[in-house]
């Protein structure tokens, strides 16, 4: 026997009767790698049974059936799959070749699922692959005992091989034989049906030709294999059949929408406490960002105070990060608006009452405040803002306001603009992958001339501090303007600025503040006000 020789072509073996487990090899010997028999014309057949055409010693192993995986011992021969010892244990072997289909290399399976390679472990390629060289499907499973689950179902007809190191390589071992995968006209990933699993198959697809590989969905069941011993070949044949065609993010197919494309999109079961803001915006939308901007003492802080209490009280979960105030401040605010009362200048309030309140508005929906301590940094805020949603229920979120959270950031940083889009940026795609509606509190760059906002200059989206993108990002704008003819009263005039879902923007109602009950409420008649500022 020649170890130089090069394999020639697959043929049958006489021993076995396998069609085609036997290998020719140019000196003119053959070998079956299904039951190791060895015919040649260079003498006698080695005596030594580990013994393998390329010279490596590797574990002898008897070929039979798996009952209690119901692997027959038909599959097993065709695969390579023995049962012997090692080190004194029984153990399973999965024979591993090469390119040139040569045994290599051996995958040790103990009792206790312990694995070891023995062999030449560098020359090893897809447990399987040499057994088809190309064809219409190749089914690809993360273990030798599902390949051969796979296999076995479908009576061996597609090539179904796995990989050699389970999921962690997954997409190394396929780049390594891509000449091989990519030879098949289309790639069926049936991997593990657990969450390692599901991202190692998006990991191969995404690093192979686009439109290649499917992803199977096995259903209720692990893999492949416990569909087999569960007598259910049915949903592992149709998994291959109904394989979905794995598309990048972000890519949808017409079909996809067929369901939803004829359900329009109702109103907003969490509404603003103005009717005319509901109007023209149809309500607070969840995954929605909503900019409220305006200058210096015009009330924003109130404004978002009212929205909050009314979400709040319509049995929504809600978190405040107010920047500019202790949680104790933002606390008392939202208890005076519930009291009606404003007991930040009232500080005559009877201590018993405000407690009684307290618990009374909590009895609607929960609230929860960010106590900052000062902090502004960037992944902090966005940290919290996950933690609102995911651990305690918040949907509806406010940050007051962006402004203090560039002036946080910006020591040593000499590009304001570019800052505020990489927070903006930052903060849209986290109410985009949350699916929560996030109210951000803009200020105002001062307009040109000698009256500026609260002398009754009317607010623009150009006028937003810091960047275009506070107004780009934004699904809506809303506007505070106080009373062009009278800047000193209580009313403000409400304006939508920007509204990405129905288009429709301009006045959108008018308020009015009451310094006794602190409450800013919509109304249509000016008569009679309280002549007081913010």
């Amino acid at each position: 026997m020649n170890d130089a020789s090069e394999f020639v072509q697959h043929v049958p073996c006489d021993q076995c009767g396998s069609r085609d487990n036997g290998a020719m090899y140019s000196d003119g010997h053959v070998y079956c790698f299904g039951c190791g028999a060895w015919s040649g014309n260079e003498g006698e057949a080695p005596t030594s049974a580990p013994e393998r055409p390329n010279g490596l010693n590797l574990i002898n192993g008897e070929f039979q059936a798996l009952r209690t995986r119901k692997l027959t011992e038909e599959t097993c021969r065709k695969f390579g799959y023995t049962v012997g010892k090692y080190h004194g244990q029984t153990v399973q072997l999965a024979m591993y070749r090469d390119r040139k289909g040569r045994p290599v290399a051996q995958k040790v399976r103990t009792k206790d699922k312990n694995f070891s390679i023995v062999g030449d472990a560098k020359a090893m390629t897809l447990f399987g692959s040499h057994l088809w060289s190309t064809g219409k499907i190749l089914v690809v499973a993360e273990g030798e005992l599902d390949a051969m689950s796979i296999s076995q179902i479908q009576n061996h007809r597609w090539a179904t091989v796995s990989l050699p190191n389970g999921c962690q390589s997954a997409k190394r071992a396929l780049l390594n034989n891509y000449d091989y995968v990519t030879s098949f006209e289309s790639v069926v990933l049936m991997f593990d049906n657990d969450e390692p699993g599901r991202e190692a198959a998006i990991e191969c697809a995404e690093a192979l030709p686009i439109g290649l590989c499917k992803i199977a969905n096995l259903g209720e069941h692990k893999d492949a294999n416990e569909a087999l011993i569960q007598g259910d070949a049915k949903t592992v044949i149709q998994a291959i059949h109904q394989a979905r065609d794995y598309r990048p993010d972000g890519i949808v197919a017409a079909a996809d929408l067929r369901d939803v494309i004829g359900v329009g999109d109702a109103v907003s079961p969490i509404s603003y406490p103005y009717s005319k803001l509901n109007d023209i915006t149809k309500g607070l939308r969840l995954g929605s960002l909503v900019t409220c901007a305006a200058g210096s003492g015009v009330g924003k802080s109130t404004f978002v105070r009212e929205l909050m209490y009314h979400v709040q009280q319509s049995g929504f979960p809600i978190g405040m990060m107010m920047l500019e105030e202790s949680v104790k401040r933002t606390a008392q605010g939202l208890v005076g608006l519930h009291m009606n009362k404003n007991i930040i200048v009232n500080i005559d309030t009877c201590a018993e009452d405000i407690v009684s309140s307290f618990d009374d508005m909590r009895k609607a929906g929960e609230f929860y405040l960010f106590d900052h301590f000062g902090s502004t940094d960037l992944d902090v805020i966005v940290n919290r803002i996950r933690y609102m949603n995911k651990a305690l229920g918040c949907q509806v979120i406010c940050l007051d306001h962006i402004s203090i959270l560039i002036s946080g950031l910006t020591s040593g940083v000499n590009d304001e603009r570019r800052l505020v889009d990489d927070i903006m940026t930052r903060l849209r795609v986290e109410v985009q992958a949350l699916g929560i509606c996030l109210i951000l509190v803009s200020h105002l760059r001062r307009p040109q001339g000698d009256k500026g906002h609260e002398g009754g200059a009317q607010v623009s989206l150009s006028q937003l501090r810091g960047s275009h993108a506070i107004a780009q990002l934004a699904d809506t704008c809303i506007g505070i303007n106080v009373d062009a003819e009278d800047p000193t009263s209580g009313k403000r005039n409400l304006v939508v600025l920007k509204n990405r879902h129905t288009g429709e923007v301009g006045p959108a109602g008018v308020l009015k503040y009451d310094l006794n009950t602190g409450r800013l409420t919509e109304t249509n008649n000016f008569n009679e006000f309280e002549e007081v500022p913010f």
